[in-house]
């Protein structure tokens, strides 16, 4: 894994500048709560206060999401793209979206953390969610998901995740744009199953490696689509973990491969090598004295 790490500081080396800066605060991408790494589900929640901003390019120029720590055990996501998106749409009112996430213990021993994590969002009329250049999709009425999660830590550098749960959909419609073979099919008050597994592994204070298959709806990338298959792999970055701005040092990226099939259409959508994008500032809170 030195080696591998070491290709990275090759290919990337201006996520390093900054690193040798002499500081008495560091923020070590070890000790960050991964929520959603490269796409998949953890267990894991903000402590109390503490709060993400993330910032997807695809989303510019409205923002993307935040994440708080309402209690220890409780994180609730604010999506804000629908709320203010919605308003900009042929719809002319806000997207209802909540998401929470609760904890429930911290691994101990054998015992894996646990946790549950449950989303709503209410599309008033058919709204396109994505456009590519290999489909199409639109989504209408409520969508809904509740999905147990598992977490084990390893050595405290390899961290494995699975969760299963169900995913609700009150109107779904997909459509490849393949002339020769052209698919389209709707789904109405549908319910699926979702399914994801992820292997991190943190070798430093500044990267981390990832991978991960899901099989239903995703919150970042092709998100809250139900019945789609996807792979993702990257590594998440703290390029400036010790510099004496919390702005920077707080700032982590994200660069990932996507790899999305839509079997239902025949359909696939790809960016296969990581370095698509994905921006965030994990401000963690005071430790206690």
């Amino acid at each position: 894994m030195k080696k591998l790490t070491l290709i990275t500081i090759i290919l990337f080396p201006f996520f390093i500048v900054g690193q040798n800066d002499s500081v008495k605060k560091i923020n070590s991408l070890k000790d960050d709560a991964y929520l959603h790494p490269v796409d998949c589900i953890t267990p894991y929640t903000l402590k109390k206060g503490e709060w993400i901003y993330a910032q997807s390019l695809q989303t510019l120029p409205f923002p993307s999401w935040a994440f708080v720590g309402i209690t220890d055990n409780l994180t609730a996501q604010i999506d804000f793209l629908p709320w203010i998106f919605g308003a900009f749409t042929n719809l002319k009112k806000p997207i209802p979206s909540l998401n929470f996430r609760y904890r429930f213990n911290h691994q101990k021993g054998r015992i894996p953390t646990l946790a549950i994590e449950a989303m709503f969002v209410h599309f008033w009329d058919t709204l396109q969610r994505f456009k590519t250049p290999t489909l199409n999709v639109w989504e209408k009425g409520s969508y809904f998901h509740l999905k147990p999660v598992i977490g084990y830590t390893l050595k405290n550098k390899w961290n494995f995740n699975l969760s299963s749960g169900i995913d609700y959909i009150g109107e779904l419609i997909m459509q490849n744009n393949d002339s020769l073979h052209f698919q389209t099919k709707t789904f109405s008050k549908s319910w699926n199953p979702n399914l994801s597994f992820g292997i991190d592994y943190r070798p430093s204070d500044w990267i981390s490696y990832h991978i991960g298959y899901t099989y239903g709806s995703t919150l970042t990338y092709l998100e809250n689509v139900p019945r789609k298959i996807q792979i993702t792999y990257g590594f998440r970055i703290a390029p400036f973990y010790k510099n004496r701005f919390a702005v920077l040092r707080n700032l982590r990226v994200e660069l990932v491969a996507i790899n999305g099939y839509f079997p239902d259409i025949k359909a696939k959508q790809s960016f296969p090598l990581p370095l698509f994008p994905y921006f965030y500032w994990q401000w963690k809170g005071k430790k206690k004295k």
